[in-house]
Formats: C-alpha cells, sequence, structure tokens
C-alpha cells in the first residue's frame, strides 16, 4: 500500500516511436546500395516533412530530417535507416531536451505508402514481421524509480548502488507485447565544472515492442494496419493499466 507513482502521458518527458520491418532476403549493403539511394531520394521527394537528407556508407544507410523550433533550437534526427533486417522509421513525438512535442499527423498512411515505395524497388523481399515500437521516458520527480519498479513489479529490495531492468512479453494469440522498464536517474551538467554532472530527479524508462507473433506469411497493407492500430491502442490504454498495477483482467 502507499505506492503514490501514476504513470501518467503528462508524465512523458521524452518519446519516440518507431516502425520496424522485418524482411527476408536480408538487405546487403554492398549490393543493394543503389536500389537504397533510389528508395531513399523517392522517400525524400514524397515525404519532404519528415525525410530530408540521405546518410551513406559501406555499412550504414539512413534518412535525417532536421527539426526547428524557433526561439528553442533545433535537432536533426534520423527518421529512417536501414539495417540488414530491414527499415526502421523514427518519428519523434516528444524531444525532452528542447520541451517539444511535434505534431506529424497520421504516421500510417505515410508508413504505407513508404513500404510500397520500397516494395517497388525491392519487389523479392517478403515482409515477415512488423513492429510498433514505442519508447518512453517518464519523469518520476524526487521519487526514486528503482524504488517504483522494485515494489510495483517484483520482490526484490531496491538495489543499492546497483541498477534494475525487466522485459516482459504479455503475448497473446496474435501478438508479441514487450515491455521493458529501466530505472534512471536524470543528469544536469553542473554549470561551474566542466564535464561534471549531478543527478536532478529519476525517470523510468519504458520501451513497448509490439509485433505480430506468427511470421509464417508475406504482410499486406491491411495486416500492416491492423498491427499499427492495434500496437496504437495497446499503447493508449492497455500499458497504463500495466504500468499502474492492474495485472488482473487483461487478455
Amino acid at each position: 500500500m502507499g505506492d503514490p507513482f501514476q504513470f501518467t502521458r503528462a508524465k512523458i518527458d521524452d518519446h519516440a516511436e518507431k516502425v520496424g520491418v522485418d524482411i527476408r532476403p536480408v538487405i546487403e549493403f554492398k549490393l543493394d546500395r543503389e536500389k537504397l539511394y533510389k528508395v531513399g531520394g523517392e522517400l525524400i521527394d514524397a515525404h519532404p516533412n519528415l525525410f530530408e537528407s540521405l546518410i551513406q556508407s559501406p555499412t550504414d544507410f539512413r534518412i535525417a530530417k532536421k527539426f526547428i523550433f524557433p526561439g528553442k533550437g533545433e535537432a536533426e534526427l534520423p527518421t529512417l535507416s536501414f539495417t540488414q533486417r530491414g527499415p526502421v522509421f523514427t518519428f519523434p513525438r516528444r524531444i525532452g531536451p528542447l520541451e517539444e512535442e511535434l505534431e506529424l499527423g497520421q504516421i500510417d498512411d505515410v508508413v504505407i505508402d513508404c513500404l510500397k515505395r520500397f516494395r517497388g524497388v525491392f519487389p523479392e523481399k517478403m515482409f515477415l514481421r512488423v513492429g510498433l515500437v514505442n519508447e518512453y521516458i517518464f519523469d518520476t520527480a524526487d521519487l526514486d524509480s528503482a524504488k517504483i519498479i522494485c515494489k510495483r513489479f517484483t520482490k526484490l529490495p531496491v538495489p543499492v548502488g546497483g541498477e534494475i531492468r525487466l522485459r516482459i512479453n504479455r503475448r497473446n494469440d496474435d501478438f508479441n507485447r514487450i515491455i521493458e522498464m529501466q530505472a534512471m536517474k536524470k543528469l544536469e551538467q553542473v554549470p561551474e565544472v566542466p564535464g561534471q554532472v549531478q543527478a536532478v530527479g529519476y525517470a523510468v524508462k519504458v520501451k513497448v515492442d509490439f509485433n505480430n507473433a506468427d511470421m509464417s506469411g508475406n504482410l499486406d497493407d491491411g495486416a500492416i494496419l491492423r498491427i499499427l492500430h492495434e500496437g496504437r491502442h495497446y499503447n493508449e490504454s492497455d500499458l497504463y493499466a500495466f504500468l499502474n498495477g492492474s495485472f488482473g483482467g487483461e487478455q
């Protein structure tokens, strides 16, 4: 009893939403470089609000976008990267250091359009898994985040000077629903001492990876949209019930 902390949207300090796709055959950077460049160019032309600068090397291919906030600063962030396993889209929702929320609109339509363009250049690639990944940092102010995690989710004592990280897959018949939690300290630079940081509070880092459990078939647009819609619903409702200790009742 007496655990007062509640996870709410208002306590989100930082939030990024990602969509990752597992494809087969895998991407081979040496062989696929020209095709990746073609896809990248198409996406920059089609969605300049999200894709801007193309960065390419023998082992790396990504696109970044510079977001400008008048009076506060700017942030150049990767919005699409290609791994061997497939494309990973990154949509910044809240940028903690600038205390700014981004209005990116309906990103599902953007993802579907981008993947159609990818299929057009790589018709031999099969889409086996799509994951909606949300990464949050929840501010717990002066409440020790390790204590919150230990008390609510384990029977362990708080590790003195250590760390705690949990990974739970609340899988159902259709989806993996993987939740990772990590206790963090919020650090700030000490103005008087260059290179020195001090703890100014606590936070909980939460990562939610929602993806299809069955990887036996090539996912079409309808299946991809269902994963994204179900994943978003889970993040907006069931996730908070779980984080706030309502473990029963969820199917």
